[in-house]
């Protein structure tokens, strides 16, 4: 009887074959880690186990006839197997833990060893009965299996043999080793494991024990697992859902790229603006060629608007040149970002540099080159050989690996695999060994994560050899002056860059106001030849403040635009190209936000207000102002906004930032009431460190101390990598679509005809992904409460059609949040 792995409709797919082309490709990806090659064994064993359950009879009728029950489950009782055949091996006791774990939860998320591993003590009761029912149920079902497998070990043993044969031959086929142990007599091994399999199971829980009492700081084992881990799920997704492997992409004069982009776009500088973007590029490519090989960590600290993205790129592709010269072998450039919102920015320009390939003619870049990934990015993959579309399913898992030369992404895509359990995002461990990281706009992460996100990057550098960029104009104070080289020039030439500019003046007024009296105020200053950018904490505050505008303008003053999360993301692109749009003919605009617009958005006003915040935040809002540096120093003007009037008022800051950030920023604005842009690099140098003295950074601690435990998920000795967070979802929040316009109301059908009404999963699935990208243009967040009773509860998720959006949404200001918020913010 033939054994099969999967079925794809009425099409069968040999086990054998399924698990040598796993064993092949598990063994490639880990291949291509530099410092990671040792682990290659161990990836062939996983990827050779990794489904030896579905070799029982329990497996194969559910496969064939859809019976199910506990016994068809696969994965335990082959992690079992690929500890038992690890042991055979001798492999190091962390590397037997780590292919154990990597098996049993190859479709799940990673969670820690304890919740599986049973004493030997346990083990040889005459009774299960007497451990947890969990456990007890576990051991029943792989006696019951261990006895199906023994019914039929001969044509098992023979099936084992051929998956061996055609691994040998895979791995020989793509240039890999191929282990001597694939010869093994598999019968024997086969007939041991089932005599002995308990003995395989115990000795992996003496062995956990040992290795929780060593101390693991430099994450080398928590580095390993998720290697193994990534390449295991990686190789099975990709062949279990039949996708052709995809060859790494060649970019014709990568190291030349940027180079013959800004050749062809720029002329010789001429505004002090210009000069300055031309000397830090200048100064970033000859730094960067000077560097030595062994150095990791590079920083670019310059103001904003001076060309950091370009900067940055230049000095990625020249690494990779030198990198792909010593190794043969391009490192992945990763570019990260913390909002959604920058990243079409940023994917735009890198778009217009790929264009500069000699050669290039094509209508689109192809994505194996270039990538976007978001979860509002189209999901569209295009190969540069033929110009084709893949298929949706296929589309989405080469995107979701990160197959491409260059990715842009965000935060939360790199750090969520960084620090990660999570089975989705772990699949693209593997595509970092080596990789050349652009971290822009760091400051951005929470400062209770910098420890953690610092220690994870220096550990990352060391074990996966990756070569890291961080880019802003207001570095925290992260890796020592010994690990970091910074490619703007000296300490003198960087402070230099931020006196040069001197475009704006922020002015700071700690006396509180009320929303309304801050609106007055703005009324009283405002002058109708400039343009302004108003930018306020919390959406209550700033649609009282619109609003207060609107009314006393009453439809004759200025254009007026309002931002925030309250409003659909496809009328917050609109209102932005719009601004642009008017902007660039020279009008003057009044524009009043939330931090939407606050980092990277590139938008350029003649005059900001801000409510007080972070002095990084000030000083990235403060970049929206006199942007190009084409009027004269500019003004920028801080309030302290409060709930309500009198000595009880809390600042609206507090809402949104903590007591510990508010505190730290009152102080220091209070301590300079005036500040040039000059000023700016001690200014926040000084808020960071107040902040960290301030700050606990317990939280980060407990979160390395699991990783290196391997305590992925909740557990009695404390903190997990779950608990890890870099947005956290807002409590009592729900999302809610929202039929704006004719548009948003053929999405919805569409939705509702090909999502909604479907009873088939896959196919419930592919059409999701065929109108996810329009459908999360029309989402947004909103409280719970301010929903309860007034919809339907028949959809998922809500929504609010034409004939109520009257009454659940206002055109200008987005969602009505008729009752009092408190201290909701987004």
């Amino acid at each position: 009887m033939p054994y099969y792995a999967h079925k794809d409709g009425r099409r069968y797919h040999l086990l054998s074959v399924h698990l040598a082309r796993v064993a092949a490709g598990a063994a490639a990806r880990v291949q291509s880690l530099p410092g990671r090659r040792e682990l290659v064994p161990a990836a062939v064993l996983a990827g050779l186990t990794h489904d030896f359950g579905k070799y029982t009879t329990y497996f194969q009728r559910y496969l064939r006839q859809g019976q199910g029950g506990p016994a068809k489950q696969h994965a335990f009782i082959s992690g079992l197997w690929a500890a038992h055949l690890a042991g055979r091996l001798d492999l190091p006791a962390s590397l037997r833990l780590a292919v154990f774990l990597a098996v049993i939860r190859h479709h799940q998320e990673l969670a820690a060893p304890d919740e599986f591993l049973v004493s030997p003590r346990e083990l040889s009761l005459p009774s299960w009965d007497e451990l947890d029912p969990a456990t007890g149920g576990r051991l029943r079902v792989i006696k019951d299996q261990v006895a199906d497998l023994r019914s039929q070990a001969g044509a098992i043993a023979g099936s084992l043999f051929w998956a061996a044969r055609r691994a040998a031959l895979f791995l020989d086929g793509q240039g890999l080793e191929v282990p001597s142990w694939l010869e093994m007599d598999w019968s024997g091994a086969l007939e041991e494991f089932l005599d002995r399999w308990t003995v395989a199971y115990g000795e992996l829980y003496g062995q956990w024990r040992k290795l929780k009492r060593r101390a693991d700081k430099d994450l080398k084992n928590y580095f390993e697992l998720l290697s193994l881990f990534s390449a295991l799920i990686d190789a099975d997704k990709i062949h279990a859902a039949g996708v052709e492997e995809n060859k790494r992409a060649v970019i014709p004069a990568g190291e030349e790229l940027v180079e013959r982009y800004r050749a062809a776009r720029f002329t010789t500088p001429r505004t002090a603006m210009e000069m300055l973007r031309e000397n830090l590029y200048r100064n970033v490519s000859a730094r960067i060629k000077e560097a030595p090989p062994e150095q990791k960590i590079f920083t670019i600290t310059a103001p904003t608007g001076s060309g950091k993205t370009l900067a940055g790129m230049q000095a990625a592709f020249y690494l990779r040149h030198r990198l792909a010269s010593a190794s043969g072998l391009p490192p992945r450039i990763i570019y990260a970002l913390p909002f959604t919102s920058i990243i079409d920015q940023t994917h735009g320009v890198c778009e217009e540099v790929m264009r500069a390939a000699p050669g290039f003619t094509g209508a689109r870049v192809p994505t194996s080159w270039l990538l976007k990934h978001h979860h509002l990015a189209e999901i569209d993959y295009r190969q540069e050989d033929d110009g084709g579309i893949r298929p949706l399913d296929e589309a989405l898992m080469l995107i979701e690996s990160w197959q491409s030369e260059m990715v842009i992404t965000t935060f939360v895509q790199l750090f969520h695999t960084l620090i990660g359990y999570e089975n989705r995002m772990l699949k693209k461990f593997c595509r970092l060994g080596g990789a050349i990281l652009i971290l822009d706009e760091v400051q951005n992460i929470p400062v209770e994560y910098w420890p953690l996100v610092e220690e994870t990057l220096r550990r990352a550098c060391e074990q996966l050899d990756l070569r890291l960029i961080l880019m802003t104009a207001t570095r925290p104070e992260w890796f020592g002056e010994h690990e970091i080289l910074e490619l703007a020039g000296d300490p003198e030439t960087v402070r230099q860059q931020f006196r040069v500019l001197n475009r704006v003046n922020v002015f700071t007024d700690m006396i509180p106001l009320t929303v309304e009296q801050a609106a007055a105020e703005f009324l009283r200053c405002y002058r109708p030849g400039l343009s302004y950018l108003v930018v306020l904490n919390t959406i209550k505050s700033s649609i009282s403040f619109y609003t207060a505008l609107e009314e006393e303008w009453g439809g004759n003053g200025p254009p007026l635009y309002y931002l925030s999360t309250n409003i659909v993301p496809a009328e917050r692109e609109r209102r932005l190209q719009e601004i642009r749009t008017r902007l660039a003919r020279g009008e003057k605009p009044v524009l009043v936000s939330t931090q939407v617009v606050e980092a990277g958005v590139d938008l350029d006003f003649d005059e900001v207000w801000r409510d007080l915040g972070p002095v990084d935040s000030v000083v990235q809002v403060a970049g929206r102002c006199n942007r190009h540096f084409q009027r004269p120093q500019a003004k920028v003007r801080l309030l302290h906004l409060v709930d309500r009037a009198g000595d009880g008022g809390r600042s609206l800051a507090s809402y949104v930032y903590g007591k510990i950030h508010t505190l730290a920023a009152r102080r220091l604005f209070a301590a300079r009431p005036r500040l040039e842009e000059p000023d700016f690099f001690d200014a926040v140098d000084d808020y960071f460190r107040a902040v960290r003295q301030g700050k606990s950074m317990a939280e980060s601690r407990r979160l390395l101390e699991a990783m290196a435990g391997w305590r992925f998920t909740g557990g009695e000795d404390g903190p997990s990598v779950k608990d890890f967070a870099l947005i956290r979802d807002l409590p009592r929040y729900v999302q809610v679509f929202v039929c704006t316009d004719a548009a948003a109301e053929e999405v919805w059908n569409r939705y509702r005809a090909t999502v909604a009404c479907e009873r088939d999963i896959r196919r419930r699935r592919e059409a999701f992904l065929a109108l996810k990208r329009d459908f999360l243009r029309y989402l947004i967040s909103v409280p719970a409460e301010l929903l309860l009773h007034r919809l339907g509860a028949e959809s998922q998720p809500p929504v609010i059609p034409a004939h109520l959006l009257e009454e659940f949404y206002d055109a200008r200001t987005g969602f009505k949040r008729i009752i009092d918020e408190g201290a909701l913010i987004f």
